[in-house]
């Protein structure tokens, strides 16, 4: 599986969008699609936006919930299943170490990020274990960087003295 830049694109305009429902909920602008390859196109499986604030759990990343939301449940087919193949990850913010090793427990191939975290990065600190069914996947960073940027930014007008900012305000200075 080789994405092409206007799927890169075209999912990365998903994740951002996702990231707006998030700060309509009141949330930090982070977001995340999973989708799956499928005959040469990109099908969206699941979304998510983090959820701190709503939820009161630090875990509650875009990429965490975007996982709990492809699990299924309520006697659902999961849709994303255990044996599934061909996983995209796109989130607007470069993963953080939890999320990419959440990833590649999943078995994500590919992951798309777009405005790098410096702070947090995974993409740089993390190794898959060496067990059979883990392992690296391909990571493209950079997808709409100035956009994702601006999105942080403008949050960050709006939402000054907030506990939320405080890590907004050292993403912003990391990455200027």
């Amino acid at each position: 599986m080789k994405l092409t830049k206007e799927w890169q694109e075209r999912l990365m305009r998903e994740a951002i969008e996702e990231a707006n429902v998030g700060v309509s909920e009141g949330e930090a602008p982070i977001g995340c699609v999973i989708a799956l390859w499928k005959n040469d196109r990109a099908e969206i499986v699941a979304r998510g936006h983090n959820r701190n604030n709503a939820l009161k759990r630090k875990t509650a990343h875009a990429e965490i919930i975007a996982f709990e939301n492809a699990g299924g449940g309520d006697g659902k087919e999961p849709a994303l299943p255990l044996d599934a193949k061909d996983i995209i990850l796109v989130s607007n913010l470069e993963p953080c170490v939890m999320c990419l090793g959440a990833s590649m427990e999943v078995g994500v191939d590919t992951i798309i990020f777009g405005l790098e975290a410096p702070a947090d990065n995974g993409t740089q600190r993390v190794k898959p274990p060496e067990s059979p069914d883990t392992k690296r996947p391909e990571i493209t960073g950079g997808i709409f960087a100035d956009e994702v940027r601006q999105q942080f930014e403008e949050w960050h007008e709006k939402h000054k003295g907030t506990e939320q900012a405080k890590y907004v305000a050292q993403l912003l200075q990391l990455t200027d």
